[in-house]
């Protein structure tokens, strides 16, 4: 199945990792039941699969193009976090968080990353971008990712209460019949 996917994304010009990608959406509600093979394959992709497709996606980003695109990633940036601050954030307050955990919440939620860069470089293989868009494009999606990553992390953590110190249980011992 998944080698007709991935044959099937070659043939329409896609991302090979897009496959996976769909089936990982598809397949998440049998890893509700089963636990240790979601762990393992989670395993698999994190430490072989993950790495490779950024580091592919990362090989054409052009450092000329960052900098003279600054303002154009800066802008993408700006407008990816308030669409995500205006698409979430009434949606926590609705469900009765707090402001804090509100704000905790909408900064976390809806990152894109993996659906950007794979669109990012669709775009790119495809003519549809250049390289220079290109850059702007992954670098604002990565900004998003890390810049309100940061902003939630550094104000807006929220605060457990520590639990109580354990107190160390009274040991009796039994006294045998006749001690004391």
């Amino acid at each position: 199945m998944l080698f007709f996917l991935g044959w099937l994304a070659t043939r329409a010009k896609s991302e090979a990792v897009l496959p996976a990608y769909l089936v990982g959406l598809v397949v998440a509600g049998i890893f509700t039941h089963q636990r240790t093979l979601m762990l393992r394959l989670r395993t698999i992709a994190f430490a072989l699969l993950t790495p490779w497709y950024f580091l592919k996606a990362g090989l054409y980003v052009s450092i000329p193009a960052l900098v003279t695109g600054i303002g154009l990633v800066v802008a993408l940036l700006v407008v990816k976090m308030v669409t995500k601050l205006i698409g979430v954030g009434p949606l926590t307050l609705l469900f009765g968080m707090g402001r804090p955990s509100s704000a905790y919440t909408t900064l976390l939620m809806s990152t894109g990353l993996t659906f950007g860069t794979i669109s990012a470089l669709f775009g790119l293989n495809n003519g549809i971008i250049n390289q220079a868009q290109y850059t702007a494009l992954v670098t604002a999606v990565i900004g998003s990712a890390l810049v309100p990553t940061w902003i939630a992390q550094t104000f807006f953590l929220p605060h457990t209460p520590e639990p109580e110190q354990a107190r160390e249980p009274i040991v009796t011992v039994p006294v045998a019949e006749g001690e004391e």
